[in-house]
């Protein structure tokens, strides 16, 4: 390596992560100043390695944003005009961008309804002849709104966002109207906003487990939820205060726990410890619980084995537990994907107006 100047062992460095997969198209590559800490070379040398794998069609620099891989060849990739210092934003023409890439935004990665629903959108995409782009936003409302800053400096066609979806956080969505970007939401939806949404039928769900306990005998129930910070939330309380009507049991018979999901969420420790109290005192008070995260299922079935109260209990969760006693609400993560795809690439390729909202079939698992 002594032999090869300074600047081309950056630029095989990064052609190698790519080569890798390690980067992605639509990843941001270090800035110059952190490739300079990175290889102990000077800012000269590191833009100069960047200059020349731009000059490549390996990555696409925009000023003001970064540099960022490519898409694959042979599509180039649209960029807005430089930014001034202070003067008006121009914004960038994404109806128009010759990128042939999807973006996709999702809270993260590591359950499994995320997982399922990011295979499905990719191969969906990939279908039509488009890369997926994802950003991760880790819950965060900032890291959101910069992941669709970053995703339109590298000339997407169209978004597919998974928003964090707090009731009262929009600017993700007013921001995508601002660039003309399109945009299809997915297990969110705005009731104040007329943005084209494909979500489960988490109302149906809600009732679908209330339905199954009652069938079973169970009219004393238990609801564990975390707080109505979303839609999802909101339609699935709304669809098991609806069906407690329904079915003509008693306010008295049900209790209801709020668990913040800080609580729970974050230290699972402190989460099996909270839920754990909680069953102490009112194990005796229901025989059937829903619970409408999975998370917060999982902590019950585990609280109520550990005091030895699971015998004439019956537990129904939204999303698979992977506890074979728990009966559960499956989601259809692929008929979500294929459909928001479809409405995004409807736009894109024939004009058709995003418009909608579209909720798609839930199933009861039972225990196996």
């Amino acid at each position: 390596m002594k032999d090869i100047p300074l600047y081309k062992q950056i630029q095989e460095a990064i052609k190698s992560q790519i080569s890798l997969g390690n980067l992605r198209p639509g990843d941001r590559i270090p800035s110059e100043k952190d490739l300079a800490a990175q290889f102990h070379v000077s800012l000269m040398t590191t833009k100069n390695a960047l200059a020349g794998l731009a000059e490549e069609g390996i990555v696409i620099r925009s000023k003001g944003k970064g540099t960022f891989v490519a898409g694959q060849a042979p599509y180039n990739l649209f960029f807005p005009a430089d930014e001034g210092s202070r003067g008006e934003r121009e914004l960038p023409a994404y109806r128009h961008s010759y990128g042939k890439l999807i973006g996709m935004i999702i809270p993260s990665m590591r359950t499994q309804v995320e997982q399922r629903l990011l295979d499905a959108i990719e191969n969906a995409v990939n279908g039509y002849g488009y890369t997926l782009v994802i950003r991760v936003s880790r819950g965060s409302a900032a890291k959101e709104l910069q992941s669709l800053e970053d995703l339109g400096a590298i000339g997407i066609s169209g978004l597919i966002l998974f928003s964090i979806g707090a009731l009262h956080e929009r600017r993700t969505v007013v921001r995508a109207e601002e660039l003309e970007c399109p945009v299809v939401l997915i297990d969110r939806y705005y009731n104040d906003r007329p943005v084209v949404s494909v979500c489960s039928d988490n109302k149906a769900g809600s009732r679908k487990a209330v339905s199954y306990l009652v069938g079973k005998g169970h009219h004393r129930l238990a609801l564990l939820t975390p707080p109505v910070e979303h839609s999802v939330m909101a339609d699935r309380l709304a669809g098991f205060e609806s069906a407690v009507a329904e079915f003509g049991l008693k306010p008295s018979s049900v209790l209801r726990y709020t668990v913040p999901y800080q609580r729970f969420n974050v230290s699972r420790k402190d989460g099996a410890e909270l839920i754990h109290q909680w069953m102490l005192i009112h194990h005796d008070s229901f025989t059937g619980l829903v619970a409408t995260d999975v998370e917060l299922a999982r902590l019950a079935y585990h609280a109520l084995k550990r005091i030895n109260r699971t015998a004439g209990k019956q537990l129904v969760a939204f999303d698979d537990t992977e506890i074979p006693e728990v009966a559960y609400i499956r989601q259809n993560e692929a008929a979500i994907g294929a459909k928001a795809v479809s409405l995004l690439m409807g736009h894109i390729a024939r004009g058709e107006q995003l418009q909608g909202r579209f909720v798609v079939p839930t199933q009861l698992i039972l225990p196996s």
